[in-house]
C-alpha cells in the first residue's frame, strides 16, 4: 500500500497522504529540510531542471512546500509540551515555597 490512502473520515472522498518518522527530533529535521528547500529556491540559484518542470515557477512549488510544512508542523505535540513545561514548573515553585528546616 502506498502513502496516498482514502479518508474515510471526509465526505468529500479527499485522500490522506502518512509519513512515518521516527521521533520528534526527525520531524523537526524533515521540516527543517523543506523549509530549506524554500530557500534555496528563492534565493535565486534555485533551478528546476528536469523539463516537464521548466514552466512551473518558483513561486508555486515554494508556496506547495510551505503549505506542507503548515500542515506536518506538531501543533498538539507542542501544545502539551508547553503543558507539561507548565506543570513542571508548578512543581518547583512548589518545592522552593515548602520550608527548608522543619523543626519537630
Amino acid at each position: 500500500m502506498g502513502l496516498l490512502n482514502r479518508d474515510p473520515g471526509n465526505p468529500s472522498g479527499n485522500y490522506k497522504v502518512s509519513l512515518k518518522i521516527r521521533d520528534n527530533n526527525d520531524l523537526l529535521l524533515n521540516i527543517a529540510s523543506l523549509l530549506e528547500v524554500c530557500v534555496f529556491a528563492l534565493d535565486g540559484n534555485g533551478m528546476l531542471l528536469f523539463p516537464n518542470h521548466q514552466n512551473v515557477t518558483k513561486h508555486d512549488s515554494v508556496c506547495r512546500v510551505l503549505e506542507l510544512v503548515l500542515n506536518i508542523l506538531p501543533h498538539s505535540q507542542m501544545d502539551f509540551m508547553d503543558y507539561v513545561t507548565e506543570k513542571l514548573n508548578g512543581l518547583d515553585h512548589t518545592k522552593t515555597k515548602s520550608p527548608k528546616n522543619q523543626h519537630l
